[in-house]
């Protein structure tokens, strides 16, 4: 199978499985109204964050059992287990049975990180990577865009719960189409690596006197510096790799992201729009990215690379943006959002590709999206505490303090190792 058909039939199985996970939750009001559930009880934040929530706590597992099984069992693992979490949640006529629907989804799923993982094992060219790791998440941000515009004209029909009898037909479709991708063959045991492979930092070895058992010396550094490789991801030395701080920022990320979405409709809902016009406007921030993603392919040579604290700048000054009562400017808003979006993920993937060990793919990449869902996981929390007490601004005010925090923690990484991100 050649380069081109693999990561087509990845990104192309990725949108499929992201198109109703990541466009239903946004119309989960309607779905507490369906099921006669007090919308005022902090159940809508409670339930957006849940799924994120469960695949947070199995993504280590996961991680796990995509480097002892392969990367790409685990994908079929997790489009199958969010086709059953969705016929679940389509069948609910109970608040615990959709609990139990989006537990299922949660803790089964995980397409994202398994369709990294996948991907970082298969390719080991560090640009090649970079490029591949952006277009997971402009598949991302495409089912971000087509689902709540699709779904929001649909609910105006149906009830929103049978929709997820529909919609578990497209993880399926993805698991078929899965399963004409190669198995990867690469052991998270082996301790030889590709030398294409970008490995993260190790400890320097010095040079060894050529003498007779010269060999045995040089397995033992190599034992040793995978090992300490190893130990980078995972021991007491965390704090000193790069690969942390990149996943501290993703946390945040997560949280700027999340923080904005469980409260959306009824937010938006205060400027007397339709379910079909809330859907474009929450949509709006991912068509910037995808809009920049293209543009961006086409100028990179000319432009410095991307700065995170610029991202998370124009994220803060987005999220305030929509304390205004002024539609049109929170359609800017919503726009910049976008534009904030693409640098901050740019910057994030263009270091993940450089700090990649494809033979530890699935740990590296399950923890990396675990910490993005644990960053959900407390916006939703924090949201679902803070709007019954302080109303539906309190999330974006909580959004723009989290970016300023990511801000001040880039700023002490820099002066701390010299580094510019």
């Amino acid at each position: 199978m050649s380069y081109r058909i693999m990561v087509a039939i990845v990104l192309c199985c990725h949108y499929l499985s992201a198109f109703s996970a990541l466009g239903m939750p946004l119309f989960l009001p309607i779905m507490l109204q369906e099921l006669n559930a007090p919308l005022q009880s902090g159940w809508v934040g409670l339930l957006f964050i849940l799924p994120t929530l469960m695949t947070a706590i199995a993504a280590r597992y996961w991680g796990r059992y995509a480097d002892t099984y392969g990367r790409k069992t685990s994908l079929l693992r997790a489009e199958l287990g969010l086709a059953v979490g969705f016929l679940i949640c389509g069948f609910s006529q109970s608040l615990w049975q959709l609990v139990i629907g989006l537990s299922v989804q949660g803790l089964f799923g995980g397409t994202m990180a398994a369709s990294n993982a996948y991907l970082a094992t298969s390719i080991t060219d560090k640009n090649a990577l970079k490029q591949v790791l952006n277009f997971t998440q402009f598949s991302a941000r495409l089912a971000l865009i087509t689902a709540p515009i699709g779904l929001g004209f649909l609910v105006q029909h149906y009830e929103v719960l049978s929709l997820y009898r529909v919609l578990a037909i497209l993880p399926l479709l993805a698991l078929l189409l899965s399963f004409l991708l190669k198995k990867d063959v690469i052991k998270a045991d082996n301790v030889s690596t590709s030398t294409k492979t970008t490995q993260l930092p190790k400890a320097s070895t010095k040079t060894k006197t050529k003498t007779n058992n010269s060999n045995s010396n040089q397995a033992k550094s190599d034992k040793k510096q995978t090992h300490d490789s190893l130990q980078a991801i995972t021991g007491a030395d965390f704090f000193a790799n790069p690969y942390l701080f990149i996943s501290v920022l993703q946390f945040f990320l997560a949280f700027c992201m999340v923080a904005t979405f469980p409260y959306f409709l009824p937010f938006a809902k205060t400027f007397g729009l339709s379910t079909s016009q809330i859907g474009q406007l929450y949509a709006m921030p991912h068509v910037m990215y995808l809009i920049c993603q293209l543009l961006y392919g086409r100028i990179s040579q000319r432009l410095p690379a991307m700065s995170l604290s610029l991202g998370f700048t124009v994220l803060a000054s987005a999220v305030l943006l929509h304390l205004t009562d002024y539609l049109p400017l929170i359609w800017l808003a919503r726009m910049l959002f976008g534009v904030g979006m693409f640098m901050c993920y740019q910057s994030l993937h263009t270091q993940m590709a450089d700090t990649n060990q494809s033979k530890h793919s699935g740990k590296i990449f399950s923890r990396y999206d675990a910490l993005a869902k644990w960053g959900g996981v407390l916006a939703g929390l924090s949201v679902t505490l803070f709007v019954p007490m302080f109303g539906l601004l309190s999330p974006f005010v909580l959004s723009a303090m989290m970016a300023v925090i990511a801000i001040i923690t880039i700023k002490m990484y820099q002066e701390k190792y010299s580094k510019t991100v």
